[in-house]
């Protein structure tokens, strides 16, 4: 990977770019943003996917369209000798979770997740720690998003 990382130019890097915010946008729409012809940004698309540098496309779901209005942040620690393995199939199984990363620090997990109001956080937090044998949690919630 490192060195298909390399070989990528400022093209490139411009079709990851528009992709990353626009991953429906057309070939002629993206050609016109590079300013390349449609069929070279195709090509061009082809190989990064080849190479994996684009691993797939999704769709940028609302939460507060789903009735989750509620985003937050909670670092979890696990006691010592957890599997963390049961953990995280555990975790794969919830619908509120956004994003969950395993990290350094005085937190196992980094865990976003998107829930129905302040229950729905206190429910999750609650599972956390009766049902899926978390040792301590740590909560901030989300109060807007910052576009990158």
């Amino acid at each position: 990977m490192a060195d298909e990382t390399q070989a990528l130019d400022t093209i490139d890097r411009r079709i990851i770019g528009v992709l990353r915010k626009e991953g429906r946008i057309s070939w002629k729409e993206l050609s016109d943003r590079v300013h390349l012809a449609p069929s070279s940004v195709a090509d061009r698309v082809r190989r990064l996917e080849a190479a994996g540098v684009i691993g797939g496309y999704t769709a940028m779901i609302d939460p507060a369209a789903l009735g989750r209005g509620v985003r937050a942040v909670v670092d979890v620690a696990l006691p010592p000798g957890a599997d963390p393995a049961s953990f995280e199939a555990r975790l794969a199984e919830r619908e509120e979770v956004e994003l969950a990363m395993y990290v350094t620090g005085p937190a196992d997990y980094t865990i976003i997740v998107d829930c129905a109001g302040a229950e729905g956080l206190d429910s999750f937090i609650r599972w956390l720690k009766a049902d899926a044998g978390v040792a301590r949690t740590e909560s901030k919630f989300v109060l807007r998003p910052i576009p990158v």
